[in-house]
């Protein structure tokens, strides 16, 4: 990471960036940049979740969307799907897209992407807006933060001990809901509670979901901004690890519950924890019964117009590590990057 950093310094003095940009500009579009986030907020806001989903800081951001304004052409979603039906995209596009649904991307990030003309796309986890319930990793590094108990042994899904002083022992506990099939994510997390002594109660969750998670008026209110809106499922299982009767509620349900509160089509999706699906017929066919029409993988680079995959579709994740010099090299010479 520190020769990547000043790789980026070194190339970043001589403008390659902004040089390597103003070529792509010139003639017909041949990449497309889809950035994700997840929050815009100070690291302070995460004292007691999850601190790694605060992708930037409000500063960094209006930096970062300064820079897209410059390089780039932003488009919307509904860009994308025009391109579809035979439409052209502009030279160099950019789509900028949320995941999740938390509340600081309409208290923050909405003002700071009008004041910069960027119109953005959010896609939301829909059960945890409609049932008032914190997002399951959030929740679990709750858990992990107010324990009582250090070291514990956990009971479900399988026997095993947790010691959350090591490295990587909240993370641990996250990639369990993530790898686990047919998990039951509810009995996982009372029992995580109820082992580690964390004191989780419903009063603690309703004021952590009262400042966290969006609600429905939330919602509407990003599409009264000009905002776009999709789906991230309902409860952002990793869908490869759910059983088809179980697809169909995340993907159609979702689909049905942002439609019924929006009254207008939806017709996006981006997958929890963003694994590609094109190998997955089973969540394909769930997919295109849907009526999804575009999907957004995650972390997986800039997306080469020639082989653009509709359900498939790339995105540069935003890391809240990364200098405003390695943004500039990831947009624009992303192998050098290290993507």
């Amino acid at each position: 990471m520190r020769l990547r950093a000043r790789l980026a310094a070194v190339v970043g003095a001589v403008r390659l960036p902004e040089a390597v940009l103003a070529l792509r500009r010139r003639g017909r579009p041949a990449w497309l940049t889809v950035l994700n986030y997840h929050r815009v907020n100070v690291p302070e806001a995460a004292a007691d979740v999850d601190a790694g989903v605060i992708d930037v800081t409000p500063d960094g951001f209006a930096r970062q969307l300064r820079f897209l304004e410059r390089h780039f052409t932003p488009i919307a979603l509904g860009d994308l799907l025009a391109r579809l039906d035979g439409g052209e995209l502009p030279p160099n596009p950019v789509l900028v897209t949320f995941d999740d649904g938390y509340r600081d991307n309409l208290d923050i990030a909405v003002p700071v992407l009008r004041r910069h003309g960027i119109r953005a796309t959010f896609f939301i986890a829909t059960s945890y807006v409609a049932e008032r319930r914190l997002f399951w990793w959030d929740r679990i590094e709750w858990i992990a933060k107010h324990s009582r108990r250090r070291r514990f042994t956990l009971e479900y899904p399988q026997v095993r001990d947790v010691d959350l002083d090591v490295a990587g022992g909240h993370e641990h506990l996250r990639q369990i809901v993530k790898d686990r099939r047919h998990l039951d994510l509810d009995r996982f997390l009372t029992g995580l509670a109820e082992a580690s002594g964390a004191p989780w109660t419903p009063a603690v969750e309703a004021e952590l979901v009262g400042r966290l998670v969006m609600s429905w008026d939330d919602v509407r209110a990003l599409r009264a901004a000009g905002m776009d809106v999709g789906s991230h499922t309902r409860t952002h299982r990793v869908l490869q690890t759910l059983p088809s009767e179980v697809l169909a509620g995340e993907l159609a349900g979702s689909k049905a519950d942002l439609e019924a509160q929006l009254g207008e089509p939806v017709q996006a999706i981006a997958y929890p924890v963003g694994g590609p699906v094109r190998d997955e017929p089973a969540i394909l066919r769930a997919l295109e019964a849907a009526g999804y029409r575009l999907g957004f993988s995650y972390g997986t680079g800039l997306q080469p117009l020639a082989t653009l995959d509709p359900l498939d579709v790339h995105r540069v994740a935003v890391d809240p590590v990364l200098s405003h010099a390695h943004f500039r090299l990831l947009l624009s010479l992303p192998r050098l990057a290290g993507y």
